[in-house]
């Protein structure tokens, strides 16, 4: 999906899950969400399938706790730092778009 589309242009999509093979409605409001949080990979599962391929992956992924180099709060991460300098997912994510937003005022192009 491109950065341009406009709400209004949305329209609920059918979607087959790769998983389960049941159909799926990929609504207009879900589209709208993967837009304003520059998602661009269309949704591959169904809601069901989804969960249970989470849980799978978050049960095999090692646990850190770790202090945000950001904000100082306690957070947990799913892999095991190389340095001090990590960052929580709320500041991970303010990071990118500060640095997103740096990139297009200098009137380059921001990175997929």
């Amino acid at each position: 999906m491109g950065s341009k589309i406009k709400e209004s242009e949305l329209t609920e999509r059918t979607l087959m899950c790769k998983d389960c093979g049941a159909k799926f409605v990929w609504t207009t409001g879900e589209q709208k969400f993967f837009l304003d949080k520059g998602l661009q990979n269309i949704p591959k599962r169904c809601k069901t399938c989804t969960v249970a391929y989470k849980a799978k992956l978050n049960s095999k992924q090692p646990r850190t706790w770790i202090k945000c180099a950001g904000c100082g709060k306690k957070a947990e991460v799913t892999f095991e730092p190389k340095n001090e300098d990590i960052l929580c997912e709320k500041c991970f994510t303010e990071a990118i778009e500060a640095r997103d937003k740096a990139i297009e005022a200098m009137g380059e192009k921001v990175p997929e």
